[in-house]
């Protein structure tokens, strides 16, 4: 009996480009108002919008004006997430 060796490579996600290529979102809450958002990176790019690194990016609340806690998630269409200013 042989074994296999199974090298793996990892999944970098820095920027925004990143997150569309790897079919994931940018979930944003604010936790003053308890509001999530969502950042559709590919509708981002579309929009002409910077390919950013997310992470030092720091992305504010449309309501209040308070810094989003930011949340990389698989993609999910989803109804009823209001979209969240830089």
């Amino acid at each position: 009996m042989t074994q296999t060796q199974i090298t793996k490579k990892p999944i970098v996600i820095s920027n925004i480009r990143d997150l569309a290529d790897n079919g994931m979102t940018l979930g944003l809450y604010c936790l003053p108002c308890d509001r999530w958002g969502e950042v559709i990176p590919q509708e981002w790019l579309d929009a002409g919008k910077p390919n950013i690194d997310y992470v030092a990016k720091k992305f504010k609340c449309g309501d209040c004006g308070e810094t989003a806690s930011k949340q990389v998630r698989p993609y999910l269409k989803r109804m009823g997430l209001s979209r969240v200013t830089c």
